[in-house]
């Protein structure tokens, strides 16, 4: 059952394999790219044993290209990363201190997605899935919602639910995700206030220490 949910859960943030082009919708975004990972994971099985980098790399250009990893480690970091905390900064040197947390942090937290992730992507082995049609009334002027359903071993699919929004470009990026109900990047906040109380308000030690710990998910999502 922890494979399987891992491999749910990487399916989150694996699935965007393609560009976010603007003349394509969320829907056909999300139903493409799950045809295209599949393949990736396919053709990794020949090749994953003697060079396992090059599955690597292949996730993390899939990701590079479509979470908007930004927006989403901002929203982890609450108030630390949030544009009204930025302008009450009184000094320059707070604002490059407030802007270089923001790197360090996006470049941890995207680091330890992948790598936790990958490790079980290829135990993917051909499940069913479904991506439903959106609503012919939603309003994508903001975020959207775009439902996948993956089937497994038991009755009822897994179901995920990936919040997009369109950039300025017209690209839609992930920016957050929703496993069985379960807000994934409400789970990190809550960690990360975890560590800021741990570490006495010290956001620095926060983000030096800072690590993907999906257990809490998998373990909500196997009851």
């Amino acid at each position: 059952m922890f494979k399987k949910i891992a491999i749910t859960l990487f399916m989150v943030f694996g699935l965007f394999s393609q560009s976010f082009a603007a003349d394509k919708g969320p829907h056909e975004v999300v139903a493409n790219t799950t045809k295209e990972l599949v393949k990736v994971i396919e053709d990794a099985r020949s090749y994953i044993d003697k060079d396992p980098q090059r599955f690597n790399d292949e996730v993390r250009r899939i990701m590079d290209d479509v979470v908007d990893f930004q927006s989403f480690a901002r929203g982890i970091m609450g108030k630390y990363g949030s544009r009204g905390y930025y302008e009450s900064l009184k000094t320059e040197a707070e604002r490059a201190q407030f802007r270089e947390r923001v790197i360090r942090f996006t470049s941890s937290f995207k680091d330890g997605l992948i790598n936790t992730y990958s490790k079980g992507l290829l135990g993917f082995n051909g499940n069913r899935i479904e991506v439903l049609p959106l609503a012919s009334d939603v309003d994508l002027s903001g975020s959207v919602g775009v439902r996948q359903d993956i089937y497994g071993d038991r009755a009822k699919p897994y179901q995920v639910i990936y919040t997009l929004r369109q950039g300025s470009g017209g690209d839609w990026k992930l920016r957050n995700v929703i496993i069985e109900g379960l807000n994934l990047g409400r789970i990190y906040q809550n960690q990360f206030n975890a560590a800021v109380q741990q570490y006495n308000g010290d956001i620095d030690q926060v983000i030096n220490n800072w690590t993907v710990a999906p257990q809490e998910v998998m373990e909500k999502a196997a009851e």
